[in-house]
């Protein structure tokens, strides 16, 4: 049977492909609804980012291509929207002829299959754009945002047409000091931006690219890793592949930042207890790689129970009563080394989500009992902050060339 939805908007479309986009990543997969613990988490290290960003320099060729259709005489929302979907296009295709082998070019393969992507760059990045004050236009979307430029610009034309009547009343010139406020309203915060933006375009950032987006990650996220990592140009933490490996250097971060990954730290130990399981539990028994890490893991059990979860829910502002008790329902079956129980509280977890016929554990046996399924241990999307980081380190000359 196919599914299909009715496509009502440009956002509602958006919101489906984001969660697409989620279940084509392996390592984001949410079978078991803890998206709410994961994302909190990653959004309080390190906002702005998402797993489907790659590369720093859209956090610029975005605006810079929606700033010169805000330039332009165009006052039709969906003529704006096609035009910046071309734009992109261009530019995607430019990036390509410049150097087929870059990392991070947006629509690279369908680019190269003659196609273009159905999630832009402005898609992807509108909410970075947002979080570090370079949209300046408040939380609104993308359309949203086109169309009150668009009525802002079809409001001057309009006053335009009607002209002055160059009289002495104080009237006029009441209504014309009124008007010209609405014309000073400004939707971005980019200083760097020229009319020559598309002539010398290239996925390396400018030593003032470089320098703008850090300041305005450190200005609008004090408290975040992100942060502090890009104020205090942390170059090793480049060096590291995984999040967990950040506890290398983790007394380097405020007594704050400490605590907060050591909870998460936790929290990811005691996910991988359930995601493992979990992987037992579909191949009914057969995944040799899960049993055997599962057997390791009954040493641990009890340690990797102990985690705060009132704490947890109350500083990521977590409101999902479900999730809270199926967590602790886990925290107890670890406790307990109830494992047949904790196989049940799995398996009802996921049939609450999904449904018996799409639940996983409602089918054990069907899948290939090699392959493993939802995920290991949690990143936090880490690796996807650390190439924006490096972006921002390498237009300040700050790596070495062995390191880029």
């Amino acid at each position: 049977m196919q599914l299909g939805w009715i496509d009502f908007s440009k956002t509602e479309r958006n919101k489906i492909l984001s969660v697409l986009d989620l279940l084509s990543e392996p390592s984001t997969l949410d079978e078991l609804g803890i998206a709410p613990i994961r994302d909190g988490f990653a959004n309080l290290f390190f906002p702005g980012t998402s797993t489907i960003q790659t590369r720093a320099k859209y956090f610029f060729l975005v605006p810079y291509a929606l700033k010169e259709l805000e330039l332009s005489n165009e006052t039709n929302p969906n003529k704006v929207l096609r035009a910046l979907n071309e734009t992109e296009k261009i530019c995607g295709q430019t990036l390509l002829e410049q150097n087929a082998n870059e990392n991070g070019i947006i629509g690279k393969r369908s680019l190269q299959g003659g196609r273009w992507v159905k999630r832009t760059p402005a898609d992807i990045y509108w909410a970075g754009l947002r979080k570090y004050g370079i949209f300046t236009g408040g939380n609104i979307s993308l359309s949203e945002y086109v169309r009150a430029s668009c009525a802002i610009k079809n409001q001057k034309s309009n006053l335009t047409k009607l002209g002055n009547r160059n009289d002495s009343a104080e009237e006029n010139e009441c209504d014309d000091k009124n008007a010209g406020n609405i014309f000073k309203m400004q939707f971005w915060k980019m200083p760097i931006y020229t009319t020559e933006w598309r002539e010398n375009i290239h996925m390396d950032l400018t030593a003032e690219e470089g320098a703008f987006l850090r300041e305005q990650i450190v200005s609008t996220c004090p408290d975040s890793m992100i942060s502090y990592i890009l104020e205090n140009k942390m170059t090793e933490v480049l060096e590291f592949e995984y999040f967990s490996d950040l506890g290398a250097i983790i007394q380097k971060f405020p007594k704050h930042m400490q605590d907060e990954y050591k909870l998460a730290l936790s929290f990811s130990d005691f996910l991988f207890v359930a995601r493992t399981l979990y992987n037992i539990i579909i191949s009914d028994g057969q995944n040799a790689q899960a049993n055997d890490i599962f057997e390791e893991l009954k040493a641990e059990m009890t340690e990797r129970a102990d985690i705060d979860i009132e704490l947890i829910f109350t500083k990521l502002y977590i409101y999902k009563n479900d999730l809270k008790n199926f967590i602790k329902k886990l925290q107890e079956c670890m406790y307990n080394n109830d494992f047949e129980e904790m196989k049940k509280a799995i398996k009802a977890r996921e049939i609450m989500l999904k449904g018996q016929s799409r639940a996983k554990t409602a089918h054990p046996g069907e899948f290939n009992p090699n392959d493993w399924i939802g995920g290991g241990e949690l990143d936090y999307r880490f690796n996807n902050a650390k190439t924006i980081i490096k972006d921002i380190f390498e237009s300040e000359g700050l790596l070495s060339a062995e390191s880029k």
